[in-house]
């Protein structure tokens, strides 16, 4: 059983935030991973650095595997993708995460193209997805930390996650 206490403190501008106070549990080791879904190696130095300092797993997989039972498998905290890419494009992902878990977050990275970014919107709306989130360009640190640590905090690894 996990007992956690917070208080409400001042932060740097002034305003409340809350902090940890007591914690009362036991830590297991972590084995939360990201799962890539790509063809490129584009960025994966980033991505793994990253994660690294975030103590997150990353599990690689190319756009021609079969997604479903890799999601079973691995029961990742988020899911990234090319939106773009040949065999499984970023709506074939949205549509099998939708299929394990409708919660997960997703982060579809595309070359920016006004239409395809429309298209997720509606596709993300009709499966049910909720936290799907876009990177044009490719993504940057500041994107990739931010969806890392919100998809950490979501699977409950917030207090493993260094500051």
């Amino acid at each position: 059983m996990v007992h956690i206490e917070t208080a409400a403190v001042l932060g740097p501008i002034g305003g409340p935030i809350e902090v940890l106070k007591t914690f009362s549990g036991r830590l297991g080791p972590v084995n939360h991973s990201v799962l890539v879904v790509r063809d490129n190696d584009n960025n994966n130095d980033l991505l793994d650095t990253i994660c690294e300092f975030l103590d997150i797993g990353v599990e690689y997989a190319t756009s021609e595997e079969d997604l479903a039972p890799l999601l079973r498998a691995i029961h990742p905290i988020a899911v990234i993708a090319d939106l773009e890419a040949e065999d499984q494009d970023g709506f074939h992902v949205m549509k099998t995460t939708a299929g394990h878990n409708p919660d997960l977050p997703v982060l579809l990275l595309t070359n920016g193209d006004p239409s395809l970014l429309g298209a997720v919107d509606a596709v993300r709306e009709i499966w049910g997805l909720t936290k799907v989130s876009t990177a044009t360009g490719g993504a940057d640190i500041g994107l990739l930390v931010d969806f890392l640590c919100r998809a950490a905090r979501d699977a409950g690894m917030s207090r493993l996650i260094r500051v």
